[in-house]
């Protein structure tokens, strides 16, 4: 993705975020305020619903006032005259003081007139017996509310006394008011405030409205739309009576919520215009500046071609880059030029373009090496410079290689101050007629193949010579030895005559020795005959376990010697194989010996086969001095001894692990060593139980 995707999308998406998180912000603040403000509300309309209740018993204990400082009624606690109750105490005196019942108790307590009022029938009835009842066990110096079946009232109580407010007191007079539905509808209206009333264990109520100590107020959540106040009211006995509830609506919520979804949405509005006019502002500005200083930059480094421009308008900091540019292309072409004409010149070989004909369009004249010669000769074909032959030769080689369109060789030979120089062309045609030629001086590579060769035949003369002289010398040694070895057999067996102990012991070791060079001449002849590809292959099927038990059985006494266990573990199920039998015993004979040869006294050998991925490995293990990582790569090389100290104590030429490679190799195997100086080694010998031979197959066949 390029820069200016890169930024019109991120200034986008920047510019888009902002306005979400201001939209959300500015709703969360704000929608807390209107949440407040609700609240406070709800607050003041409880508040007024708690003043109006209040005012309303206020209103009460005027009229209970008012009513108990008549004379009429100071008088008539004490005539009990009915013209009294008949003037006074009447429908219309219910209704328009909106009482629910009226009391009078004399001095002593003793009830001397008491009517309800009946609102639903418009007239008088008897006082409730549960009135009559609890009126007695009230303090009635207070106004409050009591608790009856018949609802809860509000009740107001005043001394009878003289309109000069004279006494003493006659009596009380009671006031009842019941405190309903009807009477918060009438206190309710012109407030501007709903009020209705619940009972106090209605499970709506909010937890804790009735516990010591709590607010007389309080506001709680109805619903996202309501909010609710609620004034508990306790009756004189300080008992839970009623619940008094008043509804606010969410209006500033609402108003607020719908001005917010109008600002948002102007928000967004005049903040999309905004992001537009920004983008496209920023694109025609600077990104697009940048794009096409981008492509023209990448055009110049893919062609290569440092004679190109950049050519940005304007006159700010992109101008001065695509200026600061043009300065570094115009120097790098400068450069390259010079560098170019330096190559060209140091260069050892010569490159031309030239046409079909021979016509030279451009080339280079090499200051150094076998070619400057051509640098001095004035030549405008290159055909002017060869011999009538070799041109006529060239030219046919170069149509050859126009019909191919692929890169052609013509290499020829350039008569120069009396020597011939060999010049080889690496050509290529392109397009319709232009051909360019690589010229180079081959004399001293045809020199050095030259000797290599000559070399390599004289290596090849030489080692012939070493093997056929080693094979020679073999024979003619062996023939003598033989007689030693046979005379001594003779003498040894006492057939001629019996031998003291001392001619025993020299005899025994004329033999021995005898034998023991004939192993190492047998070993060189063997070598021998691997290198000059004369060891014949003879393919035999046999069990591999049978051999290895003869090598064991032939090395027991030499092992019996030394004191060295040696262990046989050859895995039964290991099938025939076909080899050569006698070179495999060879190998196995090698690597046992070796093993015992280079143990301590009291050691172990183990022999172990087994068959795995279509080959059979024969390991010979022992814990003898071992051999370092540096001297393992070249255990197989012939004569090669690890140390010339060992040689002297342990014998041998260094024969054995070669053979053993080369008949394994012969076999289509291969020898893996493990060893560890101190701890001893491991060699194993793997070879294919498919490998087909012939009856008779010699080495340098395989």
């Amino acid at each position: 993705m390029f820069i200016r995707q890169k930024t019109l999308i991120g200034v986008g998406v920047m510019l888009i975020f902002m306005m979400f998180a201001i939209t959300g912000v500015s709703q969360l603040l704000v929608k807390e305020s209107y949440i407040e403000l609700d609240e406070q509300q709800a607050s003041k309309d409880a508040i007024w619903m708690q003043d109006l209740i209040e005012s309303d018993l206020g209103t009460l204990e005027f009229l209970s006032v008012d009513y108990g400082q008549w004379d009429d009624t100071y008088e008539y606690i004490v005539s009990h005259d009915g013209k009294y109750i008949e003037s006074n105490i009447i429908p219309s005196t219910f209704e328009l003081s909106r009482l629910d019942f009226i009391v009078y108790y004399d001095s002593s307590g003793d009830l001397v007139y008491g009517s309800a009022y009946d609102k639903i029938n418009g007239e008088q009835v008897p006082l409730y017996g549960s009135l009559v009842e609890l009126i007695p066990s009230l303090d009635l110096s207070e106004s409050g509310f009591v608790n009856l079946p018949e609802g809860v009232f509000l009740i107001s109580s005043s001394p009878i006394l003289t309109s000069a407010m004279d006494g003493p007191s006659r009596g009380i007079l009671v006031l009842g008011r019941l405190f309903d539905s009807d009477e918060m509808q009438y206190l309710s209206e012109g407030s501007g405030i709903s009020i209705d009333l619940m009972l106090p264990n209605d499970p709506q109520l909010p937890l804790g409205i009735w516990n010591e100590g709590s607010s007389d107020i309080f506001i709680e959540t109805v619903d996202e739309d309501m909010l609710a106040g609620y004034y508990p009211i306790r009756d004189a006995f300080g008992i839970p009576a009623i619940v008094a509830r008043t509804t606010t609506p969410r209006l500033i919520t609402a108003q607020g919520t719908e001005s917010l979804y109008y600002f948002t949405l102007s928000l967004f509005f005049v903040g999309s215009i905004f992001i537009f006019i920004m983008l496209l502002f920023l694109d025609r500005v600077v990104l697009r500046r940048i794009l096409h200083l981008c492509v023209n930059a990448r055009s110049i480094g893919d062609d290569k071609n440092f004679s190109s421009r950049l050519h940005i308008g304007g006159n700010d900091e992109l101008y001065l880059l695509s200026y600061s540019i043009n300065s570094m292309l115009e120097k790098l072409e400068e450069m390259h030029k010079a560098k170019d004409s330096a190559v060209m010149k140091a260069m050892p070989v010569m490159i031309a373009h030239m046409k079909l004909d021979g016509t030279i369009v451009h080339r280079n004249d090499p200051q150094n090496g076998d070619l400057f010669f051509l640098s001095s000769m004035n030549f405008k074909n290159i055909y002017d410079i060869l011999p009538d032959d070799t041109a006529k030769l060239m030219r046919e080689k170069v149509q050859d290689i126009a019909k191919s369109n692929k890169v052609g060789a013509v290499e020829y030979n350039l008569p120069v101050d009396g020597r011939i120089v060999n010049l080889e062309a690496r050509v290529l045609v392109f397009g319709e007629d232009d051909v360019l030629a690589i010229i180079m001086d081959n004399s001293h590579r045809k020199a050095a193949e030259t000797a290599l060769i000559q070399s390599k035949l004289e290596a090849e003369a030489s080692s012939r010579t070493k093997s056929e002289f080693i094979a020679n010398m073999s024979h003619e040694l062996r023939t003598p030895l033989n007689s030693i070895i046979g005379f001594s057999d003779v003498i040894n067996s006492e057939s001629h005559g019996p031998l003291n102990e001392p001619q025993k012991k020299y005899i025994s070791n004329v033999i021995r020795n005898g034998k023991h060079l004939s192993s190492i001449i047998n070993d060189i002849l063997s070598v021998s005959n691997i290198e000059s590809g004369k060891v014949e292959f003879h393919a035999d099927e046999f069990f591999a376990s049978d051999l290895i038990n003869e090598v064991e059985a032939m090395m027991a006494p030499i092992a019996l010697e030394k004191g060295i266990d040696v262990i046989c573990n050859i895995d039964i199920e290991m099938p025939a194989i076909k080899a050569d039998m006698i070179k495999f015993k060879q190998i196995v004979y090698n690597l046992v010996n070796n093993a015992i040869k280079f143990s301590d006294k009291g050691g172990t050998v183990a022999i172990e086969g087994n068959v795995s991925g279509g080959f059979m490995h024969i390991s010979v293990k022992d814990r003898g001095i071992g051999i370092s990582p540096e001297c393992q790569d070249k255990l197989f090389n012939p004569f090669y001894q690890v140390d010339a100290s060992v040689s002297r104590k342990y014998g041998g030429v260094g024969l054995g692990l070669p053979l053993v490679k080369n008949f394994t190799e012969m076999h289509g195997g291969y020898v893996h060593v493990e060893s560890k100086e101190g701890e001893g080694s491991t060699f194993t010998v793997s070879l294919p139980l498919e490998r087909e031979f012939d009856a008779s197959q010699s080495n340098e066949q395989n």
